[in-house]
């Protein structure tokens, strides 16, 4: 895989969320609407269709579940330090954005294009352990930037994606046999759950009539990204107690190393917690991400 591929790859979805902005001032559409249905339908029925098709091996789920665990780690470091430098809602705001990255609607493409069917599998367990980080933990620290522990935790319960996923463990704990109509079917929210993901980012901005930004959460968040995190995947890659392949490796290094999750800009433009500030930080990381991610790769 080369620099120009991974380049290319990555300016396309700048491109999508490009238009998102461009659609956005010309159509005023809500980009609540859209947020709302990638966190009730789309976000569930991938997630239900990686685990019903994953291939068979404990590893996946121990990547999927070291991924949960690490974001969640990271977050609460990330909140740690937000509490110290803000004394609002974007702490919380920061705790979330900064245990995550965006794995899923940009990193799932590239992973599918990049890698063979063990390397996209891979990919799918470390998304899903993010994502389910995102709508658990993460979705509650956004919440409790609005809201006290028992609404956050009532949000939270509401949310379909950890159903799917529960379902969908259960149902291939039992060898259920899940029918071939409904797996293609599903498997059409695939290529909405990436594009209606990166056109968000853009649309959240086309709603904003006068840009501030917030320099110091703009900067901190960036720092957070492209300096702790690719340390983070580094440092992984070095604790692990056996060789991994240059697959393996590569997509550690590709799922550290993404932009800021466009998930941060989807929740909090429904839980409204400075849906601006994460939309103008996303943007900038997603921009910054056209060098470093083919870079970071390459390195691996």
């Amino acid at each position: 895989m080369s620099f120009a591929e991974v380049f290319l790859r990555v300016l396309f979805l700048i491109g999508v969320s490009i238009v998102g902005l461009l659609l956005g001032k010309k159509l005023k559409i809500n980009q609540k609407d859209i947020s709302t249905l990638l966190v009730y339908l789309i976000s569930p029925a991938v997630i239900f269709l990686a685990v019903i098709e994953a291939p068979a091996g404990y590893n996946y789920y121990s990547f999927a579940a070291s991924a949960f665990l690490l974001c969640s780690f990271v977050s609460l470091c990330a909140l740690i330090i937000g509490k110290l430098i803000w004394k609002d809602s974007t702490a919380f705001l920061f705790a979330f954005g900064g245990g995550t990255g965006n794995t899923g609607y940009f990193g799932l493409p590239l992973a599918i294009g990049l890698f063979d069917a063990a390397g996209a599998a891979l990919a799918v367990f470390i998304i899903l352990g993010v994502n389910l980080y995102e709508f658990s933990l993460g979705y509650f620290l956004t919440a409790r930037g609005v809201g006290t522990v028992k609404e956050s935790l009532s949000r939270l319960m509401k949310l379909p994606i950890l159903y799917a996923f529960v379902i969908a463990a259960i149902l291939r704990q039992l060898d259920v046999d899940v029918s071939g109509v409904l797996r293609e079917g599903l498997a059409n929210f695939k290529g909405a759950y990436s594009v209606l993901g990166m056109l968000v980012i853009g649309i959240t901005l086309s709603h904003i009539s006068k840009l501030e930004i917030d320099w110091k959460y703009l900067i901190v968040s960036l720092f957070w990204k492209f300096l702790v995190w690719p340390l983070i995947g580094l440092f992984v890659i070095w604790i692990i107690p056996y060789e991994l392949d240059v697959v393996e490796r590569s997509m550690i290094m590709l799922m550290t190393t993404v932009p800021m999750a466009g998930n941060v800009v989807i929740i909090a433009n429904q839980l409204d917690v400075h849906p601006e500030k994460a939309a103008t930080a996303v943007m900038a990381s997603t921009l910054l991400a056209l060098i470093s991610v083919p870079l970071f790769i390459g390195m691996s």
